[in-house]
C-alpha cells in the first residue's frame, strides 16, 4: 500500500517536464485535485528538502538541484552504464555516430549513457528522457527479444503517438519489424520519432538470455543510408555482444524459441 504523503510528493514532482518547467501551486493543486493547502505544504517539505526550488521573480516552483546529484549518482553506478561505458565510446569514435544506452522500464525507454564522438552535450538530447519503445530502435530490439506474451502486452496498453508521417502505430506492422529485427539481430527506425533521425539498435542480454537493456547507433538519415545498415548493424551487434558477454552471456548460445 503506498504511503500518501509519498505517493503526492512522487505525483507532484512528475508533474513537471522540459515544455513545463515551472508550475504555481494553485496549478500542482489543480493538477493532482488537492485543496491548496495541502499542496503547499507539499511543497514547503519538498523545497526544504532541495527536491524543489522556487524562482525568487516568479515565485513559480520547479525541479530542486538535488535531484540532479541523485540522477548522477544513477547513472555513474548504474550496472549496465559500468559495462557499456568503454565499448560505447570506441563505437561512436569508430562510426562518428552518437551512441545511446538504454532500458526498459515503466513501459519507456530510458536512456541512461550517451556518447558521441565530439561528446557535445547538443548531441546527447535524449539522455535521462522517458521515450516510447515502440518506435525507437533499442525500443524494437528490446521487444523483439521479450516473450511475444510480453511484446503484444505492451503493444496493447499503451498510446501509440504519431510522432512524424512515417511513425509506425499499427500492432501488426510493428510485429513484423519485431520478426524482422530478430532475423537479423538488430533494428532500423528510419524517422520514426524525428524526421532528422536513424537510429540501428541492438539488445543487452544477461547471463541467463534476458534482456538487460540495448545500445543504438544514431545520427542523420542520408549519413547513415550511405554507410550502409548492413556494415554498421554488424558494427552494432559485435559491440552489443562485448556488452553482454560481460554480463555472463555468451553469444555462442543460440535462442531458439519460436515467435510469432
Amino acid at each position: 500500500m503506498a504511503i500518501q504523503s509519498i505517493q503526492r510528493a512522487v505525483e507532484m514532482l512528475a508533474l513537471f517536464s522540459l515544455s513545463r518547467p515551472r508550475l504555481k501551486v494553485a496549478q500542482i493543486a489543480k493538477e493532482l485535485d488537492l485543496p491548496v493547502g495541502t499542496a503547499h505544504g507539499v511543497v514547503r517539505t519538498l523545497v526544504e528538502m532541495g527536491l524543489m526550488r522556487q524562482d525568487p521573480h516568479s515565485k513559480e516552483y520547479g525541479l530542486g538541484l538535488r535531484l540532479l546529484e541523485f540522477g548522477t549518482i544513477q547513472m555513474g553506478t548504474l550496472e549496465i552504464n559500468q559495462k557499456a561505458a568503454v565499448p560505447a565510446r570506441y563505437l561512436a569514435r569508430d562510426t562518428n555516430l552518437v551512441v545511446h544506452i538504454g532500458v526498459f522500464e515503466w513501459d519507456a525507454l530510458i536512456v541512461t549513457y550517451s556518447t558521441s564522438p565530439l561528446m557535445s552535450r547538443e548531441n546527447r538530447p535524449f539522455l535521462g528522457m522517458r521515450l516510447p519503445v515502440y518506435c525507437t530502435s533499442i525500443g524494437r530490439a528490446i521487444l523483439a527479444n521479450l516473450p511475444d506474451s510480453d511484446a503484444e502486452s505492451y503493444l496493447e496498453r499503451v498510446d501509440r503517438v504519431q510522432y512524424t508521417p512515417k511513425t509506425l502505430t499499427d500492432s501488426r506492422k510493428i510485429i513484423e519489424e519485431l520478426k524482422n529485427t530478430r532475423q537479423i539481430g538488430y533494428s532500423v527506425v528510419i524517422q520514426e520519432l524525428l524526421l532528422t533521425l536513424c537510429s540501428m539498435g541492438a539488445p543487452i542480454l544477461g547471463a541467463n538470455g534476458e534482456v538487460v537493456g540495448g545500445i543504438s547507433l544514431n545520427g542523420d538519415p542520408n549519413i547513415m543510408q550511405q554507410a550502409g545498415f548492413p556494415a554498421l548493424g554488424q558494427t552494432l551487434m559485435e559491440t552489443a555482444a562485448e556488452i553482454s558477454n560481460s554480463f555472463g552471456y555468451s553469444y555462442e548460445q543460440t535462442i531458439t524459441n519460436s515467435r510469432w
